[in-house]
């Protein structure tokens, strides 16, 4: 099939924090919660599945290393030593890679060198390259996106997209870079994943997850007349699912015309949601 399909999982979550680490509290409605993301995976059986930053369960390790022989998962990330790891599965094999650039808000700002276009490209891309189903992803961790997938946009001529996870609460200034991207790379996509989540006991990541790709301004009235809406998502437990293609037809005259992407589904994963 050509076309890759992906179920982004925006959780709602409860973080903490010391002077050293950043951590997610487990408790009954996080479970149920994720329950429910079970079933969406067995339901969709989806080639990516991508949770948002703060989301890894070690505990969940054997589930995600096996589902993985034939998919790629983004499981969120993991402290270790108050250094942020995401946390990817593919081929059934497990990888920690290193945050690269933090936000002044992460304890690990303290612990890490930031990384410039230069450095990433060079010394770090490579460890965020995954494929699946011979498509070409990059994984990247909230910061990383903002201060690097300009460059790599730029720089794999074959890529599919941009995967990245968040624990952000200024998304509009992330969306307002992929715009910028997509100015200049018409042709990839980004599936942008944040949580919505209580930090230290108060609202902070919220939501508002999105796909950015390779759709242009008439493509996007036709999908809409044929029921494809790609909105954003809001700010509650959601996920998205779809099927997104990586060579389609740019114009409609042709009778073998193929829009991207397909099967959009957009909705709660719980109705019941965490106080």
């Amino acid at each position: 099939m050509d076309y890759l399909s992906v179920l982004g999982l925006q959780l709602k979550i409860n973080l903490d924090s010391n002077s050293f680490n950043e951590f997610l509290i487990r408790n009954k409605e996080f479970d149920k919660q994720f329950d429910n993301v079970k079933l969406l995976i067995e339901n969709k059986n989806p080639d990516v599945i991508i949770l948002p930053e703060m989301c890894y369960q070690s505990d969940l390790r054997d589930y995600y290393k096996d589902l993985s022989k034939d998919k790629l998962i983004v499981a969120g990330n993991i402290y270790n030593n108050g250094i942020n790891y995401t946390i990817v599965f593919s081929k059934g094999d497990m990888f920690s890679i290193k945050k690269r650039n933090a936000s002044g808000a992460e304890p690990m700002v303290r612990f890490i060198k930031d990384s410039n276009g230069n450095s990433f490209m060079s010394e770090y891309l490579s460890e965020h390259i995954f494929e699946i189903n011979d498509k070409k992803l990059v994984v990247l961790n909230c910061m990383e996106y903002y201060k690097q997938a300009y460059y790599i946009a730029r720089s794999i001529p074959d890529l599919f997209g941009i995967i990245c996870i968040c624990s952000n609460n200024n998304v509009g200034v992330f969306l307002d870079e992929t715009k910028a991207i997509h100015n200049h790379n018409e042709n990839i996509y980004t599936f942008m994943i944040n949580s919505v989540n209580i930090y230290m006991g108060k609202k902070y990541a919220l939501g508002e997850s999105y796909v950015y790709g390779p759709i242009q301004g008439h493509e996007k009235e036709w999908l809409v007349k044929e029921g494809i809406s790609m909105n954003e998502q809001g700010s509650d437990e959601e996920y998205f699912y779809g099927e997104f293609m990586s060579d389609f037809s740019r114009f409609g005259r042709s009778d073998n015309y193929v829009n991207s992407p397909k099967s959009i589904e957009v909705g709660l994963i719980r109705k019941r949601v965490l106080k």
